[in-house]
């Protein structure tokens, strides 16, 4: 068993491992395979087959493919988005095998499976930046998937953990109040980078982490999923084409070519163990990959990695003497910042039941749902 938890099940592999019931598996897929197209006829189109892997909890696996490869459809599945999406034609299927991600059922998924989905299971598409919303602000789109499911949850709380995501992925505080629009493209990937986590998932699901984000920014990005990894135990599939990006979370790979998996395992074994010819070049194209994304981070930056970590709706202690004065004040920047004034009156109109839209009728979300989500 590798460190990263990832067994995957091929002719190469090491000897069976533990009986299933003996393990905790964030991720089962079993010949998984994955169609675009009607549901019904002949007229679906098969993108990927033959996937069979098992992922333990805490672990992480990469998916490493060329454009075409079957990999982000891969994602798209797992994530199981389409089970919630108003578009669900435009997204792949599983048209074969079994695939269990995060204990729900994508295949025959029921009605605590569409429930659990978004909370149990996050998802940044290389396109996620693009889909945020634009009526609303920063740091009410990065809190939308939680008052999606809770309306009543406290928008105070909402505020703090949305100021140290954003202060996590290397953006300025001053954001938060600001609308899409207004954002670079690279900016907004990482706002909906934050945004895939406010919800503390135990998988996350990342396509092309840091695609389109300023170069100087993607340490941070690295840095977090490492920690959120090793401190908190949670689950990572990171999709990608880019060696540098896969090989900094992880040495356990799956690769996919032509709709198909034509490898699985430590990534060493694989690229000098073989003659494939799509290998051979992955292996020629990795030893004149640019650099692995260093972590170095500055002081400030690590301090906001680490606040991240240690929870983002942990419950304070209002007498705890802080050791440093300078974070004191830095909390209290965080939680009294005009960003949040709109979540602050917010909560107080509601709590007085006399909020009201812009168009002067009562508040209404975007979403029916209004199921609880327990404070992390």
């Amino acid at each position: 068993m590798s460190p990263t938890g990832i067994d995957a099940q091929s002719p190469e592999v090491d000897p069976a491992p533990p009986a299933e019931e003996e393990r905790d598996l964030v991720l089962r897929l079993r010949d998984l395979s994955i169609s675009f197209g009607p549901r019904l006829g002949s007229d679906d189109r098969r993108v990927l087959s033959g996937v069979t892997v098992d992922l333990e909890r805490g672990g992480i696996l990469g998916v490493l493919g060329s454009s075409g490869s079957g990999k982000t459809a891969l994602g798209q599945v797992l994530s199981g988005r389409a089970m919630i999406s108003e578009d669900a034609q435009e997204w792949p299927w599983i048209s074969g095998g079994d695939a269990m991600a995060a204990g729900i059922d994508l295949r025959r998924p029921g009605r605590e499976d569409r429930r659990r989905l978004t909370l149990d299971i996050g998802y940044l598409a290389p396109n996620s930046g693009d889909r945020l919303r634009s009526d609303l602000t920063v740091a009410e789109n990065i809190a939308d998937p939680v008052l999606r499911r809770d309306r009543d949850f406290d928008r105070r709380a909402l505020g703090r953990a949305a100021a140290m995501l954003i202060d996590a992925v290397d953006l300025e505080l001053g954001i938060l109040n600001r609308f899409p629009f207004e954002l670079s493209r690279g900016q907004r990937q990482r706002v909906a980078f934050a945004q895939a986590l406010i919800v503390e998932p135990s998988l996350l699901i990342v396509d092309e982490p840091t695609q389109g984000v300023d170069i100087f920014a993607q340490p941070a990005l690295m840095s977090l999923l490492e920690r959120l990894n090793r401190a908190r135990g949670m689950s990572i599939l990171v999709i990608s084409n880019d060696f540098a990006t896969v090989e900094r979370l992880t040495s356990d790979v799956l690769v996919c070519h032509r709709g198909s998996v034509i490898a699985q395992g430590g990534i060493e074994r694989i690229l000098t163990e073989t003659e494939d010819p799509f290998l051979v070049r992955m292996r020629e194209a990795r030893e004149f990959a640019s650099t692995p994304v260093e972590g170095d981070l500055d002081r400030d930056s690590q301090a906001a990695v680490d606040r991240v970590v240690e929870g983002l709706f942990a419950d304070e202690d209002p007498e705890e003497v802080s050791r440093d004065a300078a974070e004191d004040e830095r909390r209290e920047l965080l939680e009294h910042r005009p960003e949040f004034a709109r979540f602050q009156t917010r909560q107080a109109g509601e709590d007085r039941g006399d909020v009201q839209d812009e168009a002067g009728g009562p508040e209404a979300g975007p979403h029916e749902e209004h199921e609880e989500k327990e404070q992390g």
